[in-house]
């Protein structure tokens, strides 16, 4: 029996030694004393698992990006609001002050009229 670490070494092994000097798969599991059907079988189902690893790789790339677009228009809207926010405070405090301004000039104007009235 065969764990899954012999595999793992075989087609490392297999990846850095017999496929760059033309070897096959099946003369280098034949060399290495594994029969080439287990191998095959733990290298389907290994692949298997790779394919749906990438694909879900993928996926949480999609994804990753996604959210990278969806901040981005966060952070814009955000900023909008911000300077939104700002103009209406400042307005607000514009506001504030014209009416004081006004009712400081009131004040003398009534105060005026009141000396004048009086003079009469």
């Amino acid at each position: 029996m065969f764990s899954e670490k012999d595999f793992e070494r075989l087609w490392f092994l297999y990846k850095a030694e017999g496929e760059p000097n033309g070897v096959s798969i099946n003369s280098f599991c034949i060399g290495n004393n594994i029969p080439y059907t287990a191998f095959y079988d733990w290298f389907k189902k290994t692949q298997k698992k790779s394919r749906q690893l990438d694909e879900m790789i993928a996926r949480l790339d999609e994804i990753g990006k996604d959210l990278k677009e969806s901040n981005r228009k966060i952070d814009s809207l955000t900023n909008a609001l911000l300077k939104a926010n700002s103009k209406v405070e400042k307005a607000a405090i514009e506001y504030k002050l014209r009416d004081k301004e006004y009712k400081k000039l009131e004040k003398k104007y009534n105060a005026l009229l009141e000396r004048l009235s009086t003079t009469e």
